[in-house]
């Protein structure tokens, strides 16, 4: 796939990994590691004997990997999953792997309490490794593949190029929910002029920096919509919240895209998601992204790399 098949592709992996679950999420898993992964063994229940603690082998990487996809994320219930996958996986296939993968359905990626399970367990077996697979690491097997090949997997049809148009009555929904879930004395953020390097500093993917450059593309329809809003304050409220929901993601230790995957999320609620839904939340964090409610803005005399260099 090229760079914007993958950017078209992004949003309907990411929608599609919200309806997969258990079995659903264990089936995905086995169709793309045995495109992506030569020697992978897609290991399936038999009776009585189950699985033995495996739902896949990478035979040329000694690799084992155990699939927990839940309906709804729980931190507690997580860890323990974990815990049982190791230990049966150690009791009845030792020998067979010196790589243990934990592949999960949580496109926020890791909760912080997992985390420090891995570590613990890696403390605990100082002779196996510890790998976690999430979404990002479906998105970059993908992306490497063949745009034919991906649709299959994902059993949708990508976007012949990166769309860029938005339905209106999906920007007007989201922010409609953000107004009536507003927190007014959220502190708002400084008021100050977008640099036009705000984008390379955030250290952002270059994927992320490119839907968000298309994104700012319809900042104006947003603008129209606040305009005609009878509530003058209901733009600085939500913004101040944005600014608030950045603030704790990055006070949490997050890297930039963990952080702008969590203001997502935040974004979305519990919304059905969809292709045309992903866009429309691209377009709102795009706006704010470029008032400067989230993400820092490039420092003055800031450049990229490459141009500091050129110089």
């Amino acid at each position: 796939m090229d760079f914007y098949e993958r950017l078209s592709m992004r949003g309907v992996l990411w929608a599609h990994l919200h309806e997969l679950h258990g079995n659903s999420f264990e089936a995905f898993f086995h169709d793309v590691m045995t495109l992506c992964v030569p020697g992978f063994v897609d290991v399936r229940t038999a009776g009585q004997l189950g699985d033995q603690s495996s739902d896949g082998l990478d035979l040329f990487g000694h690799k084992l990997y155990a699939c927990y996809a839940p309906e709804t994320v729980d931190a507690k219930a997580t860890i323990r999953k974990f815990h049982s996958d190791l230990c049966g996986a150690l009791a009845k296939r030792s020998g067979q792997f010196t790589t243990f993968v934990f592949v999960h359905n949580d496109v926020r990626g890791v909760h912080p309490e997992i985390s420090t399970a891995l570590t613990q367990a890696r403390t605990d077996n100082p002779d196996l490794s510890f790998e976690i697979m999430g979404m990002r690491h479906f998105r970059d097997m993908l992306g490497r593949q063949d745009f034919h090949d991906v649709e299959a997997v994902l059993q949708k049809q990508l976007p012949l190029q990166y769309a860029v148009s938005i339905g209106l009555q999906e920007m007007e929904e989201l922010l409609t929910d953000l107004a009536a879930e507003r927190i007014p004395d959220a502190a708002p953020a400084s008021i100050e002029t977008v640099s036009s390097n705000k984008l390379s500093y955030s250290d952002l993917t270059e994927e992320s920096q490119s839907e968000l450059r298309y994104g700012t593309r319809h900042s104006a329809m947003i603008t129209r919509y606040y305009a005609r809003r009878i509530d003058v304050t209901e733009r600085d409220d939500v913004a101040a919240r944005f600014h608030s929901e950045y603030l704790e993601a990055v006070d949490a230790g997050l890297e930039p895209e963990d952080v702008l995957l969590r203001i997502r999320e935040f974004l979305a609620g519990n919304r059905l998601t969809s292709a045309p839904m992903y866009r429309a939340q691209t377009a709102v964090l795009a706006y704010f992204f470029e008032s400067c409610d989230i993400f820092e803005n490039a420092p003055d005399g800031w450049m990229p790399s490459d141009q500091a260099i050129a110089r």
